[in-house]
């Protein structure tokens, strides 16, 4: 057993020193023997929760304990169920987070690599099993390791570590909750796995390896579902591109909105995941809490009841949004932000400074930063391109805040279907600078690339991609969900003049060939 321990634990967190997070129940005890006798150093933590008379107890029988290994010890109490009434929260969530929060401030104090802590085989058998009947619908069970905490005693069953004990001449305490039937932990492991082992007698191990199965599925299924969520950069508030949502398989699409929802601390529940979904179809929804979700202009967006915008520039008188405000070198406000995506909730919070009544700083938008610049300057090259029939896509590079190339489509021109704009213009900075890389380099295109052009941009060593509108045909990100792989992508820029130049253009095309026929 020993040395099934020592091979556990160094998979899972080579080195040491350890914490050992003994409750003084059997599976804990079984822990600090084990890590004793592998020859590990470690020290011990015990936190009362104060929720039982003989805690007291239990935290002077892990200090003996302690003491007999010859373990450094740490001790301390708190009145868990004064805190939860506090907090209005629930009483074991609020055992849990305490207990782990004291378990990383010892970890810190002593240096530690890994927490380990003493579940067993059984416990992960009675985890799965509760998590499929309450209907969590992922029943993983327990993780062998998340970030520092480590449990190595997944590989034993609750009887092997109880009888080691009495081998090696140690006893425990025997938390009489464990046995109170009203429990639902209890009730599995006293009623219901019994009877399922009599049955079928290599249920746990079956058991365990559905949750090895599960979780490596869960980790992958994560990848995928995280790869949907294309962050939209140019907001204050939570958002992101709508178009890698909606043509992702259902299943990863809510995958995907749950850890949009966590990534803003809400809690990823059934009826808030289907409000996003309807959100994306660009209808309002509201939230708990007094968040607000609709999808506008390209990207799906959660506001909090009170955004917090950034501060104005040192120097600039900020001034309140006002649907008829004018920006100073003409045009509407709210033409400005219509432009760029602002959805109507969010401009009453923007950074706005003004002169003379007149709109002098949006930030993010006006004056126009160098990318918008950019930006503008590939539609009027793509302009330009649809006019000599070519699909209108243009790109450049910038290096260094200098545009080092520039190019557009050339398909029909060169007979060639490779000749895309970002293709050309990667070729022609490559030549330009006389290197064969572009570290550091920003492409900018009117329309997300396809995975050949996201191959070269990769090859290329290109850091940031500025694109515009989103390539419902072929795009590498939106359509086929391709790894950002340490690209920087920035996207979502003047999309509604890209997306009107596109359309125009394959209408114009259709209009021609109708004519003609």
């Amino acid at each position: 057993m020993v040395e099934r321990f020592r091979k556990a634990v160094q998979e899972l967190c080579p080195e040491g020193p350890y914490v050992l997070a003994v409750s003084g129940g059997g599976d804990s005890v079984a822990l600090a023997v084990l890590t004793k006798r592998a020859g590990l150093d470690a020290v011990i933590a015990h936190l009362d929760h104060g929720l039982r008379p003989e805690s007291g107890e239990d935290a002077a029988f892990v200090r003996a304990l302690a003491r007999r290994l010859g373990y450094p010890v740490y001790i301390e109490r708190v009145n868990v169920a004064a805190i939860a009434r506090q907090k209005g929260e629930n009483l074991e969530a609020v055992a849990r987070a305490l207990r782990y929060a004291f378990l990383a401030r010892v970890a810190r104090e002593a240096k530690a690599a890994c927490i380990l802590t003493a579940h067993s085989a059984d416990d992960q058998a009675e985890t799965v099993l509760f998590q499929l009947f309450t209907g969590t619908a992922r029943a993983l069970g327990i993780r062998k390791k998340r970030g520092r905490v480590a449990r190595p005693l997944l590989v034993f069953r609750r009887k092997e570590l109880r009888r080691f004990l009495l081998e090696e001449g140690f006893n425990w305490r025997e938390d009489a909750t464990n046995a109170d039937l009203s429990r639902d932990r209890a009730y599995l492991r006293h009623e219901v796995l019994p009877r399922i082992e009599a049955r079928f007698p290599g249920a746990v191990p079956a058991l365990m390896r559905f949750a090895e199965v599960r979780q490596q599925e869960e980790d992958d299924l994560e990848a995928l579902a995280k790869a949907r969520l294309i962050a939209d950069d140019r907001f204050f508030v939570p958002a992101v591109r709508t178009a890698p949502l909606l043509y992702a398989p259902a299943m990863l699409r809510r995958r995907a909105l749950r850890r949009f929802l966590e990534a803003t601390g809400l809690r990823p529940e059934a009826r808030l995941v289907e409000a996003l979904e309807t959100a994306l179809g660009e209808k309002r929804q509201s939230l708990p809490g007094g968040y607000l979700t609709r999808g506008y202009a390209g990207a799906l967006f959660l506001i909090p009841p009170d955004p917090k915008p950034p501060p104005l520039p040192r120097g600039l008188s900020p001034c309140a949004y006002q649907k008829d405000l004018r920006l100073k070198t003409g045009g509407r406000l709210d033409d400005l932000f219509r432009a760029h995506g602002v959805p109507p909730e969010l401009r009453p919070y923007w950074p706005l400074a003004c002169e003379a009544g007149r709109v002098v700083y949006a930030a993010g938008f006006y004056p126009e930063p160098p990318e918008l610049r950019w930006m503008r300057r590939v539609l009027a090259l793509a302009r330009a391109a649809g006019r000599r029939g070519e699909v209108p896509i243009a790109a450049l590079v910038v290096q260094n805040g200098e545009i080092l190339a520039e190019a557009t489509n050339a398909v029909e021109k060169k007979g060639d279907p490779t000749a895309h704009a970002e293709l050309l213009a990667i070729q022609a900075a490559l030549a330009r600078s006389g290197e064969k890389r572009l570290f550091g380099a920003t492409l900018v295109v009117n329309l997300e690339p396809c995975p050949m052009c996201y191959g070269a941009l990769m090859e290329a060593g290109v850091k940031t991609l500025v694109w515009g509108t989103e390539n419902l045909k072929a795009g590498a990100f939106s359509v086929h969900a391709l790894p950002a792989k340490g690209l920087a992508l920035r996207p979502g820029r003047l999309a509604g003049a890209g997306a009107k130049l596109l359309s125009g253009f394959f209408a114009r095309l259709r209009s021609e060939g109708c004519r003609s026929g």
